[in-house]
This record gives C-alpha cells, sequence and structure tokens, in this order.
C-alpha cells in the first residue's frame, strides 16, 4: 500500500504541476523574402498560393537554371504531393513564371 500511496500521489503531483503551466507560444519574425515582381500572370498567382505553405526563400533554394520542365514538375509536385490548392492552369503558369524568372527559359517575346 506503502507503494500505490506514493504512485498516486506521483501522478497528482503530475497532474496539478502540468495543469498550471502556461501554454507555449512562439513568436515568428515577419516574412521578408519576396517573388521576384514580373508582369507574367504566374507571378501574381504564386504570389497568392505559394505562401500559403512556404516562404519565397524556398524558391530561391532550388538549383539556378531551371528549365520550364523541370520548374512546372516542381509546382505540380506541391500540387500532387503536398496538395497545394492549385489547378493545372496554374500549374503551368506558375511552372512558366519560375522558369523565365528564376530558371533557364527566355520570355516568349524575345
Amino acid at each position: 500500500m506503502k507503494y500505490l500511496n506514493s504512485t498516486v500521489g506521483g501522478v497528482l503531483l503530475g497532474v496539478v504541476l502540468g495543469a498550471s503551466a502556461a501554454p507555449v507560444t512562439i513568436a515568428l519574425p515577419q516574412e521578408t523574402a519576396q517573388l521576384r515582381p514580373s508582369t507574367h500572370p504566374g507571378y501574381v498567382i504564386a504570389t497568392q498560393m505559394c505562401a500559403i505553405c512556404h516562404s519565397a526563400d524556398y524558391i530561391n533554394q532550388q538549383p539556378g537554371k531551371m528549365t520550364l520542365t523541370q520548374w512546372t514538375a516542381e509546382v505540380a509536385k506541391m500540387q500532387h504531393a503536398y496538395g497545394a490548392p492549385l489547378s493545372d492552369d496554374q500549374v503551368k503558369q506558375i511552372g512558366e513564371y519560375l522558369a523565365i524568372t528564376y530558371g533557364s527559359e527566355k520570355p516568349a517575346s524575345q
């Protein structure tokens, strides 16, 4: 009985101490990374949709000079593997914007 009382006492002490603990809060710094501005329609979609899940810094961390096919595949991965709420047309437009702005593609007018 001596061991039972000490076990029950330990559990009760843990419950009381745990109940009085304040919730943990974390203050994150203000987001400063931004996508490179562009007149491409994919820029507007990217600024609205990509930041839902990650910082614009994520794009800068990708290998340089990715092709249109590679950027579009990255965006499609976000759509299919991670559930990004993007239509197939939006995937295409964001892929084009990223390939032109961060990758190896040239704008259509050149």
